[in-house]
């Protein structure tokens, strides 16, 4: 594999999709609420026009939903897109970046210039985070995912405020929505940011849309940075539908506590198989035939994620994402074949 590559890898040489069923992307298997296909249907006809610079209705949108000031936002083109404005604007002497973790962090730190450093988290603690055995000082930017990707390690709130005594810390939450948990946006400062990816929870991703909540003169530098139509005119349209869905949200946590408890259950009940106690919709695992699983998966038309790539792991470590109970069923069933 690539070092940066991704999941959700379902395109052909000629860029055509190969009718994959994709457990490599960790994407809210309700698909598009109504509300969001609807806006977009009615609003193709708009995309003649600029996109809103300033996402006013979105902005609003996302103030309204999260209860955070509209002055502490950037909007953004995908939560990805906030690691390399705030590296490439901030420029820290160093990021420290816990591994296993998403690669993307690494990959802006580096096109920023800046010096990476790794704090290795290991199987047999569950990739938990000693944040007393991590080092760091205060010219130092430490990346946290929370939920982490791929362990989905959730670190507690108190953890990234002793962190923020030292360094400044960007808090990843892009798959917070899946949870009905405390978010760090409450203790945003001149040391905490948090960004959160709207791509994921509202089964948006060819649309690129997420936000950051920074502190105020933070998030001026910031949007004075960016690309100044970064977030295309649908995207912002489909965003503010899509914060107005609290029904999509309950269906979709719902949907997880269930799917997720007979995911990990049957998960279980393969042979050889070292499950990662999941927090969100994907789960992380080990065999020591992954290989041998990813391609014979790939034969029935599956796709896992391979974490060969993942920064701390090896190639006997898969993600997959939990997906309808239809399609989990397909996969355990094609599991079981392997088995």
């Amino acid at each position: 594999m690539e070092r940066y590559e991704h999941g959700g890898q379902i395109y052909d040489s000629d860029g055509r999709t190969g009718g994959w069923l994709d457990f490599s992307a960790n994407i809210n298997p309700l698909g598009l609420s109504e509300k969001i296909l609807q806006k977009l249907t009615e609003n193709l006809r708009g995309v003649v026009n600029y996109p809103d610079p300033n996402a006013t209705e979105l902005k609003r949108a996302i103030s309204r939903r999260y209860d955070v000031s509209e002055k502490n936002l950037v909007v953004l083109n995908g939560a990805a897109e906030f690691f390399y404005l705030y590296l490439n604007v901030i420029r820290p002497a160093r990021v420290v970046i816990p591994v296993p973790s998403f690669s993307e962090y690494e990959r802006a730190a580096r096109a920023a210039g800046c010096d990476v450093k790794y704090f290795f988290t290991n199987a047999a603690e569950n990739f938990s985070l000693d944040v007393d055995k991590l080092k760091v000082n205060s010219s130092d930017c430490v990346i946290i995912g929370r939920p982490n990707n791929p362990t989905g390690n959730l670190i507690s709130t108190e953890k990234i405020l002793k962190l923020a005594e030292v360094a400044s810390v960007i808090v990843d939450e892009s798959f917070i929505d899946f949870l009905d948990v405390e978010s760090a946006r409450k203790f945003i400062s001149e040391k905490i940011s948090v960004v959160q990816s709207l791509t994921k929870i509202f089964a948006i991703p060819g649309l690129r849309l997420g936000f950051a909540v920074v502190e105020e003169n933070l998030a001026r530098r910031l949007n004075l940075s960016k690309d100044v139509w970064n977030v295309n005119f649908l995207a912002q349209k489909a965003g503010v539908a899509a914060l107005s869905d609290e029904n999509f949200l309950r269906r979709t946590r719902a949907w997880l506590e269930i799917e997720k408890k007979f995911f990990v259950e049957r998960l279980n009940n393969l042979r050889g198989v070292k499950v990662f106690s999941p927090t969100v919709n994907f789960v992380l695992f080990r065999h020591e035939q992954a290989e041998k699983i990813l391609a014979e998966l790939r034969h029935e038309k599956i796709l896992l994620r391979s974490c060969a790539n993942f920064v701390g792991l090896d190639g006997s470590y898969l993600r997959s994402a939990i997906r309808s109970r239809e399609e989990n069923i397909k996969l355990f069933n094609a599991l079981e074949k392997i088995f």
